[in-house]
């Protein structure tokens, strides 16, 4: 089989997951990828690429990303063009424009293909004419992925068949995540160890988070909190920056960027906490919990799937720096029970999230397809 997989960028959750699928479908199927490459200020991630080419993956850059009908247009003849070349015998789409995109070449009958279409996020605030565009482009689909049931239920809700639709949740490379990482332990220090992993800007809740840390060592808590993740929005990040110069809290909250081995970093964390209001599944919560680090969430679509309070984790809602300081305290100040909530969280993720399952549950949602 040859299978071309079409995706705006390669970059943070997304990117990961589809260039492990592709690297998985190499042993059997010959695989290439279609990103925008750079476009409106944003670029894949160096590392996916360079992942992908030393696999001898083939890569074509597209422009799938901008919406300007100018731009689109133009990326769609290219794409034909690409399609011809490439001639896949599967093209699967992770996003909505890819999808409408790759639903006008088949259309155009210039080469016939199974069409799959993966709807990773559903961000808040978009506009009509955005969800016309992309459920037109997933309504041309044969066969549609969902990881989350909340997205499973917006294409249902647009009128398309749930059995045209699977739900298959991306799972986590658990034996590399855990090699990588150091042995995770309850803290005997005072000092406890916060932290969030997650691009800088606005959805993923970083300056919440910040403000609701500074309540936290108000009320006596001695905390550090760690921000790792690369800057998406420098407007935001400033922000963050001065709100920790106003706060005072310069030697308790660091920014740091990418860091060589996140697992490492988060680990050793108490508590890993995400306030983010927008989330694909939440990858960075569910590598948390593999490593068996307690968990402090928002209730948002794709973390919900999974998540649940006093089960596995600890959901704040409403997500306010008083509730949110005063669950954090609790979790600090409840360790046995806390780390019991890591421990069935670790359970789950090894029960339902295993990369195996992923690639099987994928290599027979296409044979359903084709």
């Amino acid at each position: 089989m040859r299978i071309l997989h079409v995706i705006p960028f390669l970059w943070s959750g997304a990117g990961d997951v589809l260039t492990r699928l592709a690297l998985s479908q190499k042993q059997n199927a010959t695989v290439a990828v279609v990103t925008s490459g750079r476009s409106k200020g944003e670029s894949d991630w160096e590392s996916y690429r360079t992942r992908l080419n030393e696999a001898g993956i083939e890569h074509f850059e597209i422009d799938l990303f901008n919406r300007d009908p100018a731009v689109f247009w133009q990326s769609v003849s290219r794409l034909r063009e690409t399609i011809a070349e490439f001639s896949p015998d599967l093209v699967h789409c992770h996003a909505g424009v890819p999808s409408a995109a790759a639903a006008v070449v088949r259309d155009s009958g210039s080469k016939q293909f199974t069409l799959i279409g993966t709807l990773n996020s559903w961000g808040q605030g978009r506009p009509d004419w955005m969800d016309t565009m992309d459920l037109w482009g997933f309504g041309r689909c044969d066969r549609l992925h969902c990881i989350s049931e909340d997205y499973r239920q917006i294409l249902i809700r647009s009128g398309i068949a749930a059995d045209r639709i699977g739900l298959i949740p991306w799972g986590l490379a658990l034996d590399k995540i855990r090699a990588s990482s150091s042995e995770n332990e309850l803290s005997q220090s005072s000092l406890k160890r916060l932290g969030f992993v997650g691009r800088i800007e606005p959805r993923k809740g970083q300056l919440p988070l910040v403000e609701a840390f500074d309540r936290l060592r108000q009320a006596g808590t001695d905390a550090n909190l760690e921000l790792i993740g690369p800057i998406a929005d420098p407007d935001y990040a400033r922000q963050i920056q001065t709100t920790i110069k106003a706060r005072k809290l310069d030697d308790h909250v660091v920014m740091r960027g990418r860091v060589p081995n996140v697992y490492s970093d988060l680990s050793r964390w108490d508590v890993f906490v995400s306030l983010s209001s927008d989330e694909g599944q939440g990858m960075a919560i569910l590598e948390a919990m593999a490593l068996g680090v307690p968990v402090v969430s928002t209730d948002i679509p794709g973390v919900r799937d999974f998540l649940k309070h006093q089960e596995n984790g600890l959901v704040v809602d409403p997500p306010s720096p008083e509730r949110v300081a005063e669950t954090l305290s609790w979790a600090l100040s409840h360790q046995e029970e806390t780390q019991a909530l890591a421990t069935r969280a670790k359970d789950m993720v090894d029960s339902r999230y295993r990369w195996e399952t992923t690639v099987n549950s994928m290599e027979s949602f296409y044979a359903l397809a084709t």
